[in-house]
């Protein structure tokens, strides 16, 4: 039985979460929610208690805003579906979790280390053996639409977080843009170029 892999993106507010929330609860089986988001101020704090309360107790929590990889395989046991909110800020979360950047090598073994936890998330799942299929859902973030950043920081995290999203929906089975509220199907208007 093949694990399925779904992609959700879309812009800040735009609906992405309550979209693969329902996605998530319209198949059977145990529901998990792997939280990536770290109360640092007040308006996170908020954003996080307004996921909570939509969430009720329907759902398994994971607080795991680091190292994936390290739990996905008891959590797979546990649950039959499993919604990752948010990419976004787990990839932020590995980037900024040594600091600052030293140098140029320094960010782009970051990059690697990032690309590496979130390919050995995927293949986690795409291996994992069950009598039961298993589906885990990403949410994230598209942010690449924008200008090019003025400050350092932020270019690196748009490229970086591009590179996250190319590979996690690369490996998709489906893959979905919600924009002022409407999703669309992307894998249904992906266009190919064979040349």
């Amino acid at each position: 039985m093949k694990n399925r892999i779904i992609f959700c993106t879309g812009g800040a507010r735009s609906g992405k979460s309550e979209f693969a929330e329902e996605l998530a609860l319209s198949i059977n089986g145990q529901k998990g929610y792997i939280a990536t988001g770290q109360a640092y101020d007040e308006e996170m704090k908020h954003r996080i208690h307004l996921h909570q309360e939509r969430r009720q107790d329907r759902w398994k929590n994971y607080e795991v805003p680091y190292y994936i990889s390290e739990y996905i395989h008891s959590i797979l046991e546990e649950c039959s579906v499993i919604l990752v909110d948010c990419l976004t800020m787990w990839t932020t979360n590995l980037l900024l979790q040594d600091g600052e950047f030293s140098s140029q090598d320094d960010i782009n073994q970051r990059e690697a280390s990032i690309l590496l936890e979130v390919q050995q998330v995927l293949d986690c799942v795409r291996n994992y053996e069950s009598a039961e299929e298993k589906t885990i859902i990403f949410v994230t973030n598209e942010i690449g639409l924008g200008i090019v950043p003025e400050n350092k920081l932020a270019r690196v995290f748009r490229d970086v977080m591009g590179r996250v999203n190319r590979l996690v929906a690369s490996h998709s089975d489906a893959a979905y843009m919600t924009m002022s509220g409407i999703t669309i199907d992307l894998k249904a208007l992906e266009v190919t170029n064979n040349g």
